[in-house]
């Protein structure tokens, strides 16, 4: 007894380890709910309110409260990414900004410009501060260079660590000169859409980091276009929330292609979809190296733009086969077809009584297609009176061209010359209407 007992605690104590064990195994897996404050503002610092946010996957919306804040709870998976767009009110289709929910990172700040925005702020000419520092191609701070709102009159240098900062407009951009260096020209946009850091402005040589538009040889992907569209359909994934959406178009990208082949700031030119604008700058940034440009002989540095395009794969439709829809046809060639009877044009619709109302549909309708000896009326179905009927034996008119069938069932006047005691075959449904209205052969 005292063995069993002992098993039985040892089993208990081996229980409770493995329980604490996995207990926090099980706890650390499971998503962290998360809360997200989201604002979006405007270039000048006021609120833009009504700002929609959707989660990629999920169907449910977040709307911005009147200072522009967004906030909302999200459970972070530990092996999973998500990704959360912005959109505008009146334009629910096209995202304007996207961003990756991470618990190390849930406050964020958005300035978003609304195209009715951008209009007021260049007709009020209202002026931004921005910031900025400006560097070389080897990442190394230039100091002195000058920065001016052209037409404006408005500039200033750069100090020992390539920063300045100067009040900017939507109507004017920004031009950075550094002498032996090609001039930048920016717009104010670039600045404002992190105004909390200055932006980085990279300044080349003159001639040897020279980037070209237009030269004799342009730059090529390896084996031509169509190895490109090739790479593309191989490469490109289509985000599952746009598919879902139903959303297709082309992005336009741009971006230099080295001397040495390799492809650099790509940016969009032409934008779809933020989920989409990020899917397709991940597959340029991955190609291959392109066989670079040439001018005169000399190896240089080109700027080239590629359509990416997506369309959701349907499938064809099936054409009818011709040579079946006539066989069909066919099969319905000793059908009697009679659509274009109607009582109308056997001139008795006047005439019908009241005991005949029920069978008013079954006698008009346009569509009324009766095979061979498809006609099968008991007689216990039609309880007509001989008296309720008085029509003459001539008011019954029935016109040759009311009834599409074959010749022989249309039934003839009778012959003159015919001899009483042999009476010719009447049709089988004059015989039916001579019955049903109580017409006696002469």
């Amino acid at each position: 007894m005292n063995q069993t007992r002992r098993r039985h605690t040892l089993l208990y104590i081996i229980w409770l380890a493995c329980l604490a064990f996995a207990l926090p195994q099980a706890v650390q897996g499971a998503g962290k709910e998360t809360t997200f404050r989201i604002t979006v503002l405007k270039s000048s610092g006021q609120p833009q309110p009504g700002m929609i946010l959707k989660i990629a996957s999920r169907t449910q919306e977040y709307i911005g409260d009147a200072q522009g804040l967004i906030t909302f709870n999200y459970e972070i998976e530990e092996n999973y990414t998500r990704k959360a767009y912005l959109y505008f009110p009146s334009d629910r289709d096209k995202s304007v900004a996207s961003f990756t929910l991470e618990p190390e990172n849930t406050t964020k700040t958005f300035y978003i410009d609304s195209p009715q925005d951008i209009v007021a702020f260049k007709q009020s000419q209202q002026t931004f501060p921005i910031e900025g520092i400006v560097k070389d191609d080897s990442d190394n701070p230039i100091m002195g260079a000058v920065i001016s709102i052209q037409g404006t009159g408005r500039k200033t240098v750069s100090d020992e660590i390539g920063l300045f900062r100067i009040d900017a407009d939507f109507n004017h951009p920004v031009t950075v000169r550094v002498t032996g260096m090609e001039n930048r020209s920016i717009p104010i946009q670039s600045f404002l859409q992190n105004p909390n850091e200055p932006y980085v402005i990279r300044m080349y040589h003159k001639n040897s980091s020279r980037i070209y538009s237009s030269v004799e040889r342009m730059p090529e992907f390896p084996g031509g276009m169509k190895a490109f569209q090739r790479y593309l359909k191989r490469n490109l994934k289509y985000p599952p929330q746009a598919k879902r959406d139903s959303i297709e178009g082309v992005v336009a990208i741009q971006f230099v292609v080295e001397r040495n082949g390799r492809i650099t700031s790509p940016v969009i030119v032409r934008s779809l979809e933020a989920s989409m604008d990020t899917v397709a700058l991940e597959v340029i940034r991955n190609m291959p190296r392109w066989i670079p440009a040439k001018d005169h002989g000399i190896t240089v540095r080109c700027k080239y733009s590629v359509p990416v395009q997506f369309k959701i794969e349907r499938p064809k439709p099936v054409r009818p086969n011709p040579a079946l829809a006539s066989k069909d046809s066919l099969t319905r060639k000793d059908s009697l077809r009679i659509d274009s009877l109607r009582i109308d044009s056997l001139g008795v619709d006047s005439l019908l009584t009241d005991s005949l109302r029920p069978f008013r549909k079954l006698l008009a309708g346009d569509s009324l297609r009766l095979e061979k000896d498809s006609l099968h009326l008991p007689v216990d179905s039609l309880r007509l009176k001989k008296d309720s009927l008085l029509l003459p034996a001539d008011s019954l008119v029935v016109r040759q061209d009311s009834l599409i069938g074959r010749k022989d069932s249309l039934t003839q006047a009778p012959d003159a010359n015919a001899t009483p005691d042999k009476p010719k075959k009447r049709n089988i449904f004059v015989r039916f209407f001579r019955w049903l209205f109580g017409i006696k052969d002469k």
